[in-house]
C-alpha cells in the first residue's frame, strides 16, 4: 500500500536536513529518502563552520552575509546542544588577499572589531604578518550531530532514488508518493539527468584533534582550526582535491591538515582523533541552485530552429519538482537560509531568487549551441 506525503526531500546532507526541519515545524508530513545515511558524504566531511565569504562584493557574498544573520542564531536558538559559539578571526591567506579583507572589514553589515591581543599572541608570527578580520559573534556546528537533530520526529528511508514515476499529479518512488518532490543529491548522481546541470565535485578531509592548547576562537587561514568545542576538540578542515585521486591517504592527510594548522595556531601536544572525508557539489558560477528543475528534452520541442533570443523560450518544468544544490564550501551557513526560502515558496507562494534558479544554467548551455 502506497504512503502518501505532502514533500519528500531525496538526500539528508545539511541541505535536505535543513529543509526536513522547517517544513515539519510548518505541519508538513515530510519523507527523507538517502541513499546511505544521515550526512554521509560532503555534510559529514565539513568543517560545519558557520562562515562568512571574505570578499569584495558580488551576489555570493551578499547572499552569504543574510545567510549568516538568519543561520548562526538558528542553531543557537535550535540546536544549542550541537553548538558551539565561538569568535572568528580570519586571516588572508596570501598577501595578495591583505587588500580584500581590508576592504570587507568596510563593506560588511556584519559586526567586526579589533582582534584582542591575547589572541594575535597565540598566532604563529607567519599568521600575523597578515591582514585579518575578527567576528566575535560566530559558531561552529556539530555536523552530524545537527543534521540528525533536523530529522528529529522525520520519516526517514534508506533508498537509492533512481527513476521517480509520475503518474496522475504525483511523483511514484517506490511506495511512496508526493506531488511535491524536493531534490538535495549534492554531487552524487543526479535523479534526473540533465545536460545543463553541471556540478563541480570538490573532494575533501576534515580531522578532530585534543591539544593541550584551548583554543577559544575559530582561525581560518591556511585551514580552518575551529575553537575547543563542547566535546574537548578542535576540529581542523577542509582539504580540497578537485580530483578524488588527488586525496591522500588517510594518515598522511591528518598529518597535512595538522602540520597547516600549526603554520597558524600554536597547537601542543596534538592527539588525532579522527577524520572524514567527503564530496560536496558546488556550481560553475559559484552561486547555489535553488527552484524548480527544467525538462531540458520539453523545453527544446518549444525552441523555434530560427530563435535568436533563447531567454524569451517557454521552459518545460518537471512538475513539482525542486532542486536545493551547489552551496560548495558554505553548506551550514546557507542550508537554513535557503530551505527557509524555499518553504516560503512551496507554502505561501512567494517568489524565489531568479538568480539562483537553476534555469540559468540552461540558457548558457542553450547559448554555446550544445543542441543545435
Amino acid at each position: 500500500m502506497q504512503q502518501t506525503f505532502d514533500i519528500i526531500i531525496v538526500g539528508a546532507g545539511i541541505n535536505g536536513c535543513s529543509l526536513a526541519y522547517a517544513l515539519t515545524q510548518k505541519g508538513q508530513n515530510v519523507l527523507v529518502l538517502e541513499q546511505d545515511g544521515v550526512a554521509s558524504g560532503g555534510s559529514g566531511a565539513a568543517g560545519a563552520f558557520i562562515n562568512p565569504k571574505i570578499s569584495k562584493s558580488g551576489p555570493l557574498k551578499e547572499l552569504i552575509e543574510k545567510a549568516y544573520l538568519f543561520s548562526l542564531p538558528f542553531y543557537k536558538e535550535n540546536f544549542k546542544d550541537a553548538t558551539t559559539s565561538a569568535s572568528l578571526l580570519h586571516i588572508a591567506k596570501y598577501e595578495d588577499e591583505n587588500e580584500k579583507v581590508e576592504y570587507f572589514k568596510e563593506h560588511t553589515m556584519l559586526n567586526t572589531e579589533a582582534a584582542p591581543s591575547e589572541l594575535l599572541s597565540s598566532l604563529t608570527p607567519y599568521a600575523r604578518s597578515f591582514s585579518n578580520v575578527y567576528i566575535k559573534d560566530n559558531a561552529i556546528v556539530e555536523a552530524q550531530e545537527v543534521c540528525e537533530a533536523m530529522l528529529k520526529g522525520v520519516k526517514q528511508v534508506k533508498l537509492k532514488v533512481t527513476s521517480p514515476r509520475y503518474q496522475d499529479g504525483m511523483w511514484h518512488i517506490d511506495k511512496y508518493k508526493t506531488a511535491k518532490l524536493v531534490l538535495c543529491t549534492g554531487a552524487y548522481e543526479e535523479v534526473f539527468q540533465e545536460p545543463y546541470i553541471k556540478l563541480r565535485r570538490v573532494f575533501g578531509q576534515r580531522c578532530e584533534v585534543t591539544s593541550s592548547t584551548q583554543m577559544h576562537s575559530s582561525v581560518h587561514h591556511e585551514v580552518s582550526v575551529s575553537a575547543t568545542k563542547k566535546n574537548g576538540r578542535i576540529a581542523i578542515g577542509a582539504s580540497h582535491y578537485l580530483d578524488k585521486d588527488q586525496m591522500p591517504a588517510k594518515e598522511e592527510g591528518e598529518a597535512s591538515l595538522v602540520d597547516l594548522a600549526r603554520k597558524s595556531v600554536q597547537l601542543d601536544d596534538v592527539r588525532i582523533h579522527s577524520s572524514f572525508t567527503g564530496m560536496r557539489s558546488g556550481s560553475n558560477d559559484y552561486l547555489p541552485l535553488l527552484g524548480p528543475i527544467i525538462d531540458a528534452d520539453k523545453s527544446l520541442q518549444n525552441i523555434p530552429a530560427n530563435v535568436k533570443n533563447h531567454d524569451e523560450v517557454e521552459l518545460e518544468h518537471y512538475p513539482g519538482v525542486y532542486m536545493i544544490n551547489g552551496v560548495g564550501g558554505y553548506g551550514f551557513v546557507l542550508a537554513p537560509y535557503l530551505s527557509h526560502i524555499m518553504v516560503e515558496h512551496l507554502l505561501e507562494k512567494k517568489e524565489l531568487p531568479s538568480f539562483l534558479a537553476p534555469s540559468r544554467f540552461f540558457y548558457r548551455w542553450l547559448k554555446k549551441g550544445s543542441v543545435r
